[in-house]
Formats: C-alpha cells, structure tokens, sequence
C-alpha cells in the first residue's frame, strides 16, 4: 500500500505516528494538542489504545477502506516487547462504523483548517495590513493581482481591437518593469504604477489633468498617466495579500508520494520566512 495514500483516488489519508491528515490532495500537520483534545476521543478505544494503535487509516473514494495498526508485541525468543505493524482487518466491521468513523474524522479536520486559517489571517492582519505600505514584497504581489487581472487582454477572443490590446500590453509590460525601473530609487511608497487603458480613456472624457499635454501624450508616456497607492486603494488589496501569504504552497512526501501542502505560519518568525520567500520569487 505505500505510495498509493497520497494517489488522487484518496479522499482521507491519517497518519497518526506524525499526526497528518490529507483530504484532497491537501496535508495538515496536526498540533499536539488538538490531536489530543479533539482526535485522540474519536479514535479511544476501538481504534486506537495503550498496547493497539492506531497507525494509518485510508478511505479512498470508492468506498474502500483500509486500515494499518500497530500492537505491542512479545518477541517469544528474545522475550523483549516491539511495536509490529500489521494491517487491521476492517471486514469485521459493519460498514456504518467505518462510515461513522470516516465523518468523525472529515469533520475534525475541516475544523482545524478552520481555526488555523483565521488564526493565521488574524496574526497576517494585524502584521502587515496596517499603516502605510512598507516593502517591496506588498508592490510584488499587488503587480502581481494587476497582472492576473489583465491576463484576458491577451487573449485571441479578448473583447477589444488592435488599438486597444496593444495598450493592455504596454500596461502589462510597464507592470513587469516597476522593480527594475523604480526599486533602486524609490520608496514602496512613492512606487507608480500605470493606469489601465480602461482608466485612462476615462480620464480623457473627465479631461481632468493639470498638465494640458497629457491627454494628447501617448498612453503611458506621461507621468499623469501614472498613480500612487493610497491607502484607499492599498486596502482593496489588503484581504487578497493576506489570502496569497495564508495559502502559500509547497511540495512535501507523504509515503514517497509528492503532495501539494498548504503551510501555515503561526509565529512571527515564520510570517517573516513566507515574506522572505515571495521576495525570492518562491511563489511568482
């Protein structure tokens, strides 16, 4: 059975030896005490006790289930007493008991991922969405949100003729520029960034510019055609930053398989190690 608990066919992996749990393709690490407080009941005594223990437990999404064990037992020749693993048969079992067991188990789960997630954007919050914006790493991932958001611009069926896709790509390419062109000499907080196309023909109907020049200027070769972040505008992104950092993903094993893993941080070491490594490109 090793390597086949973390197959997409797999819709609840346990591992109660390192405290894990899968469900969708998505591990949790499981902190102690909540493994105690909230598993440790569901599983006491039938699935797991002092000298039987629970090892693995795997419902795929057929319906089948199997379970591994590990018991306290005696080595006849040498005496001495060793935990053996061995797999637990389940055909013992009605159905509607491994069943029961199984929802115990998805609701635990859903539950922990819960408080961990709003912990984490809590401490998220109150670390990085007050005040003024103060790094670099804030402009990254809001040129990122840009981007994405333009990403339909570009494509074949995009609803805009030639004119106007080649300004989308002269803003999408401004965008990509902002660290070379401005993070040597620029404040996180003086950063420009260019207006939409969508904007700026706006901004022509309102005729609103203080230099008269800037309309009839080129799109995007005019420093009107630029603006700063205020904090208006900085807190449209506030909840999207948080959600970005709080859903960072890596790569783990789990029974030498590799699974994606969303990782939660929830000291401030941690908080500041996620930023370091969107800094570093980790999750462009």
């Amino acid at each position: 059975m090793t390597g086949s608990y973390a197959s997409p066919e797999v819709e609840l992996y346990v591992n109660a030896l390192n405290r894990t749990m899968l469900r969708n393709g998505i591990t949790k690490s499981i902190r102690e005490e909540y493994w105690t407080s909230d598993i440790n009941p569901i599983l006491f005594p039938i699935w797991d006790s002092d000298r039987d223990r629970l090892e693995t437990f795997v419902r795929y999404k057929d319906g089948r289930t199997f379970i591994n064990k590990t018991k306290h037992q005696r080595n006849q020749k040498t005496g001495e007493y060793n935990w053996v693993s061995y797999e637990y048969k389940v055909g013992q079992h009605l159905p509607q008991e491994l069943d029961d067991l199984y929802d115990a188990l998805v609701d635990k789960y859903v539950q922990y991922k819960d408080i961990e997630e709003q912990d984490l954007e809590a401490q998220l919050l109150a670390k990085y969405a007050r005040g003024h914006i103060a790094s670099w790493t804030q402009i990254r991932l809001i040129r990122k949100f840009m981007l994405d958001e333009s990403d339909w611009s570009q494509t074949l069926d995009a609803p805009i003729n030639d004119e106007q896709k080649a300004q989308w790509a002269t803003y999408r390419q401004k965008l990509r520029d902002i660290p070379q062109d401005q993070e040597a000499n620029t404040h996180p907080n003086d950063v420009r960034f260019p207006v939409t196309p969508t904007k700026f023909a706006g901004l022509i109907e309102e005729n609103t510019w203080v230099d008269e020049e800037a309309p009839t200027t080129p799109y995007l070769d005019h420093m009107e055609h630029y603006f700063k972040l205020n904090q208006t505008v900085y807190k449209k992104f506030v909840n999207r930053l948080i959600a970005y950092m709080a859903a960072a993903t890596s790569v783990e094993l789990i029974d030498d398989m590799p699974v994606t893993r969303i990782q939660k941080f929830p000291t401030a070491d941690d908080l500041n190690s996620i930023l370091a490594r969107i800094e570093a490109g980790d999750f462009d």
